[in-house]
Parts: structure tokens; C-alpha cells; sequence
């Protein structure tokens, strides 16, 4: 839906702007837009006919990288432009924007979505999307003055998902055939994602923890590490 928007923009000869929250969310958005465009033709912004350049533009590029896609949006070079915060920075310059489409818009402020919006030379279209569900009543008091639409069904072809529960403790067998299963789903060419708890343990860390470490002491007696070594001929060296 996002796509046919900016397509609509960009056929009216304006540029359209997608801002996500990280840079592996706009690469991903950059990566799955060129693949739904399929390979047509890029030139510049003034139609489909012509085909639309989409460019990425994030914190971590090079400064050449980055001096073309700017050059783009300035000169109309490109249609679609895909980035992080970089958006918003001043030295970003559009020929015509015309819409803004703001991905997880709930992970920026008001003033950022503004700053991106104030620069077209008229006001741009706005388009916020959000996969965390939002009540009615905080909808109607945050975005009152915009339409909302919910997409509450899944794309078309997906295939259902089969949740499974492996009692690892009591049948440790299980737990190895699942992890046969993952190997299986990668040799025939598809992902698979392990979701962890937390990363490390907490009680080896003493700000969650809550404890202190007891202080590193220097040995009494004995060869001196070489850390202490080295230490104690700095301040002897003062």
C-alpha cells in the first residue's frame, strides 16, 4: 500500500520519502521496494514510463555514497528515497516531496516527522504506519486529524503457521529433533530465527544485579602480572 502511494506520487512527478526508525529496517525496505519494482528502467522522477530511482540514504554511508544521493534528490534523479534520521538532516535537499511515509511512527517525535515534512515546497502527503496496536481511544486523541486504516488480515499465499511446544526438560529427544527440524528447513533453502530470553546472565552483571564486584586486588607476594608490572613503573616513573 505504501509502495502504490509513492508510485502515485512520483507518477504525478513529485518524490516520495520513506523514513524508518534503523538502518536494517531501511536496507530491508530499500532491498523489498527495488524487488516489487522488478527490473524496470531507472531514470528520473517524472514518471513510470521512465521508471524511478530509489536510493538509500543512511548515517553509515560513505561520503561518496552519500554525496550521489543527495545529488539525486536535488536534481530529481530519484523518485524514492529510503533512510533513517539522515532524512531529516539539513543538508538533505528535494526537488518536489510530495509524500512521507513514516514506518513504526510511534519510534519518532513530532518535531522529527515535522522537520521531514517541512521540506517540500508545499506541504506533503503523510502516511504512518505502525504494527503495534494502538486503542481506539489513544487513535482518536493522537491521530485525530488523520484517517486511519487497519489491515487486520494476512497478505494472500501465506502459508499458516504451526506453533509447537518442545518440553526440553522431560523429553530431551525432542529438543534434539527440533533442532533437526531447523537444519532440514535451512538445507532446502528457507531461515530460521531463535528467539532468546536475554543475552547473558544478569547475576555477571552488576548494575541489573544489583551487586558490586569486590575490588581487584593487588597480590602480596609472588611474580607480578605484567599489568601491575607495568603500572607500578608508571607511578614510579612520576
Amino acid at each position: 500500500m505504501a509502495l502504490r502511494a509513492m508510485l502515485a506520487v512520483v507518477d504525478a512527478g513529485g518524490q516520495a520519502a520513506m523514513l524508518a526508525p534503523t538502518e536494517v529496517l531501511a536496507q530491508q525496505h530499500h532491498r523489498s521496494v527495488t524487488e516489487m519494482m522488478g527490473s524496470s528502467p531507472k531514470g528520473d522522477a517524472r514518471g513510470a514510463e521512465t521508471g524511478t530511482k530509489v536510493v538509500l540514504l543512511t548515517g553509515s554511508m560513505g561520503a561518496a555514497a552519500r554525496r550521489q544521493a543527495l545529488l539525486d534528490l536535488a536534481t530529481a534523479e530519484a523518485g524514492i528515497v529510503i533512510g533513517t534520521h539522515a532524512l531529516i538532516e539539513d543538508k538533505v535537499r528535494f526537488h518536489d516531496l510530495g509524500l512521507v511515509v513514516v514506518d513504526e511512527q510511534h519510534r519518532f517525535g513530532v518535531e522529527q516527522r515535522d522537520a521531514l515534512r517541512g521540506k517540500g515546497k508545499q506541504p506533503p502527503h503523510l502516511l504512518v504506519m505502525t504494527a503495534t496496536p494502538i486503542p481506539r481511544t489513544v487513535a482518536m486523541t493522537v491521530f485525530g486529524d488523520l484517517e486511519t486504516s487497519v489491515l487486520d488480515q494476512l497478505p494472500a499465499g501465506r502459508s499458516p503457521i504451526a506453533s509447537h511446544v518442545v518440553p526440553a526438560a522431560d523429553k530431551p529427544h525432542f529438543l534434539a529433533r527440533a533442532w533437526e527440524r531447523v537444519r532440514e528447513e535451512v538445507a532446502n533453502g528457507h531461515q530460521a530465527y531463535v528467539v532468546c530470553p536475554r543475552i547473558g546472565d544478569e547475576e555477571d552483571d552488576p548494575k541489573k544485579s544489583g551487586k558490586k564486584k569486590p575490588p581487584r586486588t593487588r597480590p602480596r607476594s609472588g611474580p607480578r602480572s605484567p599489568s601491575w608490572t607495568s603500572r607500578s613503573s608508571s607511578r614510579e616513573g612520576r
